[in-house]
């Protein structure tokens, strides 16, 4: 075999490892599409399941200010549920907005990297707000809510026996939020599988690029 028949097949041979591995990374690039599409269909279901629950304990709430079942004394016994209700607007609303743009965005092959990114901004973008209203929300249910049934245990039983008894319930709802805490109740899991997608395609883009240099 003389030289340029070397050159020959050396460029045949780098000709059909190059086609390889093109086939390799939009295969790979493909899985990774169909697996984040899957979970964001999933996410947008969760959207709408979410939004009709929190429907529903906005109706609670405002019925229980409107018609007053647990028997109120005063007006300052409403704050909790007018937070809690304030809560949930406001959650709602973000969870609305979200879900907008969610509706505007698809997974395909060819703009997966870029539609990773858009999702992953939706989630970052109002992430240190909702904490503070998710605070404010369960302090006004843990804490503010059991006391807010004080009045009427004061009648009954005198100032720190009813304060004792309204320990109780406060002790065990901070306990649950803080078990529910511990065991990544309140955590976004699929913004960091989102991440993971986006990190897993931008690592394939760079072993490409390097094995084309």
């Amino acid at each position: 075999m003389d030289l340029d028949e070397l050159k020959t097949t050396w460029k045949e041979y780098h000709r059909k490892l190059q086609t390889t591995q093109q086939i390799n990374e939009k295969i790979l690039v493909s899985m990774i599409a169909e697996r984040a599409g899957n979970r964001f269909v999933k996410v947008k279901r969760n959207y709408v399941m979410g939004f009709a629950w929190m429907t529903f304990w906005l109706a609670f709430s405002v019925l229980v200010i409107a018609a007053n079942p647990f028997d109120y004394l005063y007006g300052i016994q409403y704050i909790p549920m007018v937070i809690f209700g304030i809560g949930l607007v406001i959650l709602m609303a973000g969870l609305l907005r979200s879900y907008l743009i969610f509706q505007k965005i698809s997974i395909t092959h060819h703009n997966v990297g870029e539609a990773l990114k858009r999702i992953i901004a939706i989630y970052e973008r109002p992430k240190k707000f909702f904490n503070y209203t998710i605070i404010a929300f369960l302090f006004s249910q843990t804490v503010l809510f059991p006391l807010s049934f004080l009045p009427r245990s004061i009648e009954r039983m005198g100032l720190v026996p009813a304060l004792a008894e309204r320990m109780i319930p406060i002790f065990i709802a901070g306990l649950l939020v803080f078990l529910a805490f511990k065991l990544g109740a309140f955590k976004e899991r699929h913004v960091d599988k989102f991440k993971e997608d986006l990190n897993e395609l931008q690592e394939l883009k760079a072993m490409s690029k390097e094995l084309e240099d």
